[in-house]
């Protein structure tokens, strides 16, 4: 197993509390890593570090065969990995153009754009979506938009925030397999969650944040009394 990156000794305070004191996080490359732990536990704090959108007090990032302190390591954490809140903002315009945006800003010409989005629609299965206005669509489908999105700029690691919540059944089950598919592809992610009988399945390490600190998560700290959504088959 190979890590895509290794923090150290995170360490951030927020109003004179400690928030996070984490000694170290590995996160492998190719693989999907749950973090679980209670509402205020810093999850989106730490996912905020780790992509680059907040500074802690100090870190140490190793990645791509460079140490860095996090505030040279910065542009390169907003460059390759890409961060998705549990509500993910949508511009007012149709799904096509909101996927468009980042390749846009990336530089491809209109045409070629046009082509990616299209062909990442199809992936998703959001095609019947393309010119539908994104303030009309679900929570679920704005969730798969934004994963699309996100897939689309070839992230090396999608950091998720509660990815499924507040969805009926039906959403979770695309959500998952779209989760699915990212994984089968060879992009890491990393997922807090309270649902991990959603994500149970897909994970393939399991860490538990609680008071700050990071410790690798037993069976006793992930839900087992929900079904998993499209279990994976065992044989006989």
């Amino acid at each position: 197993m190979t890590d895509l990156i290794d923090l150290n000794n995170i360490h951030l305070t927020l109003a004179d509390k400690a928030v996070l004191n984490i000694k170290s996080i590995s996160i492998p490359a190719h693989q999907c890593t749950l973090i679980t732990g209670r509402n205020g536990s810093g999850k989106t704090t730490l996912f905020k570090v780790i992509s680059g959108l907040l500074k802690p007090n100090r870190a140490t990032i190793e990645y791509q065969g460079l140490t860095l302190p996090w505030k040279k390591a910065k542009p390169i954490l907003q460059k390759d990995f890409i961060y998705l809140h549990q509500n993910p903002y949508l511009f007012d315009d149709t799904v096509l153009n909101n996927i468009a945006y980042g390749l846009y800003r990336a530089g491809e010409s209109k045409a070629v754009a046009h082509q990616k989005v299209m062909q990442a629609l199809d992936w998703a299965n959001l095609s019947h979506l393309a010119h539908r206005s994104a303030k009309q669509l679900s929570g679920g489908e704005k969730q798969r938009v934004a994963l699309t999105r996100a897939r689309i700029l070839s992230p090396r690691l999608l950091l998720l925030d509660e990815p499924t919540a507040s969805m009926d059944t039906d959403a979770k089950q695309q959500t998952s397999e779209l989760l699915q598919r990212l994984k089968s592809e060879g992009v890491s992610i990393l997922i807090c969650s309270h649902e991990t009988h959603t994500i149970d399945h897909i994970a393939d390490h399991f860490l538990h944040l609680e008071n700050g600190e990071l410790t690798p998560a037993s069976s006793s700290k992930r839900t087992s009394n929900v079904t998993v959504l499209n279990p994976s088959k065992k044989s006989i």
